[in-house]
């Protein structure tokens, strides 16, 4: 005979034992990302156009992250090359940094987009990304480099499942340089949740 069990709601339900005193249970997983899109409707992306990247490069997206009591959680990276627009074969050069000044030069406003299309909750970020003047956003401070990388005409994905962090007034800002001049973009997954 079952035994009944008490969910948070005050409902009783029969749980099914097997003939080994084993408890039958089902269970979902859902990424971070999903969840907090669904749950607390703080899920965003942000991302750049395709912007020509040259050979000397630059900063190509910068955000900031303008809440007092919220981190924003990056999950995932994405950035599209198309080999260059002469071979279209050639790598190109990523840098990730954190701790830049705010560039004010060669810039384009932009925001987060909140992915839970419905939702009207939006982030406090400030993100830029380059105009396409000169060689990336300038009128700015250099920060901490944090890792480099490289990838070709195949979009590189970073999984990172929100272990790179935006803290409250923190600042991160992206650098790509081709081989060639080429065809490129950037997009970030992220949520905001409080510390």
């Amino acid at each position: 005979m079952g035994f009944i069990l008490e969910d948070g709601k005050g409902q009783g339900y029969k749980a099914q034992i097997n003939s080994s005193n084993q408890l039958l249970t089902s269970a979902t997983t859902e990424s971070l990302l999903s969840r907090r899109s669904s749950a607390s409707q703080t899920a965003f992306g942000i991302s750049t156009p395709m912007l020509t990247i040259n050979t000397t490069g630059g900063r190509m997206l910068f955000i900031k992250n303008l809440s007092s009591t919220l981190d924003f959680y990056i999950t995932d990276f994405w950035f599209n090359w198309n080999g260059g627009s002469t071979n279209f074969n050639r790598p190109c050069y990523g840098e990730l940094a954190f701790g830049d000044t705010v560039p004010d030069t060669n810039i384009t406003i932009s925001g987060a987009g909140n992915l839970h299309l419905s939702s009207a909750i939006t982030a406090d970020l400030t993100v830029l990304y380059w105009n396409e003047t000169g060689n990336g956003m300038t009128g700015h401070t250099a920060g901490n480099t944090a890792f480099y990388w490289t990838f070709n005409n195949t979009p590189a994905f970073y999984h990172t499942d929100g272990s790179i962090i935006l803290g409250t007034q923190n600042t991160l800002s992206v650098n790509l340089r081709g081989e060639e001049t080429g065809e490129g973009s950037i997009n970030i997954l992220g949520f905001m949740k409080e510390r």
